[in-house]
């Protein structure tokens, strides 16, 4: 018996995209390395961080994006903790006691554009459930351990992220029932 193996023929974008990510590489090299050089002769905060990790989310985005998670709610839940992630070495470097008024709110609006994505198209989106919850999830302790310990005044945002946290939860338990369970069940081995 003769197998014929045939495979599909090669496009020239991935060849393509192999020599502009080769190309455009070094130039984001020489932008982080003079950011860190001017920021080392310049002698002040760490300003040189914000840049290179502004420059590691442009090209983890725009230039060589993830294949395996590449969806809107995956995409949109990495947009927001990067997000998060540049707001608290922002608030750490230069403007102090700001991060926990801002980020709740990044991370809110963040959660309903996930949840608004979710809802809309439940069918198709089911396997892209788990990111979801397990944002929800980070959402939830991460509100519960910062109100523990920060009692200000201005605290509203965190509660306000809790309770979408918690709320988003319950819908989906409520919406998606046996399915919830099932996935809960497949993805912690759960008998």
């Amino acid at each position: 018996m003769h197998v014929n193996n045939t495979y599909p023929k090669v496009t020239k974008f991935p060849q393509n995209r192999k020599r502009m990510l080769s190309i455009v590489r070094w130039p984001f090299f020489a932008v982080a390395a003079a950011a860190l050089i001017v920021n080392l002769c310049v002698k002040g905060p760490f300003w040189s961080i914000i840049v290179i990790l502004s420059l590691y989310v442009i090209w983890t985005f725009v230039l060589s994006p993830d294949l395996v998670e590449l969806n809107r709610i995956s995409q949109t839940i990495k947009v927001t903790v990067w997000s998060s992630i540049l707001l608290v070495v922002i608030d750490l470097l230069f403007v102090h006691s700001f991060s926990l008024f801002v980020i709740p709110i990044v991370c809110f609006s963040g959660l309903s554009s996930c949840i608004v994505l979710f809802f809309t198209n439940l069918e198709t989106q089911k396997h892209n459930m788990f990111p979801l919850i397990n944002f929800i999830f980070a959402s939830i302790i991460g509100s519960l351990i910062t109100l523990h310990f920060y009692h200000g005044e201005d605290s509203w945002p965190l509660i306000v992220l809790l309770s979408l946290s918690i709320l988003s939860l319950l819908a989906f338990i409520i919406v998606l029932g046996p399915d919830f369970k099932r996935e809960m069940r497949r993805r912690f081995h759960i008998k």
